[in-house]
């Protein structure tokens, strides 16, 4: 069996309100929502991954550096643009 590897991608941040979902937190006070996001890698490939807010919406600005496995976002941070590779850029530009 193969592992899962971890792979650094970036994608542009999604805006407020253009969640695919959202659940009621653990302590019911709150809600979590789920993004579908487009990410590329450093040489271009793209692919679909389910990114979770806790908490909050996504704000829209700027982009996110996200470790992924698989179809998730194993964990994300914002980033400028310039700090995703370029062929990430032009992969996500089209």
């Amino acid at each position: 069996m193969l592992p899962n590897l971890e792979i650094a991608m970036w994608a542009p941040a999604l805006g407020p309100g253009s969640h695919a979902s959202f659940y009621a937190d653990a302590t019911g006070a709150g809600a979590n929502y789920v993004y579908l996001v487009d990410a590329a890698d450093d040489r271009g490939n793209v692919r679909e991954l389910q990114l979770i807010f806790f908490g909050r919406e996504s704000d829209g600005e700027g982009w996110l550096g996200i470790e992924a496995r698989c179809g998730s976002g194993v964990r994300y941070r914002a980033c400028e643009a310039a700090e995703a590779p370029a062929a990430a850029r032009g992969a996500l530009d089209r």
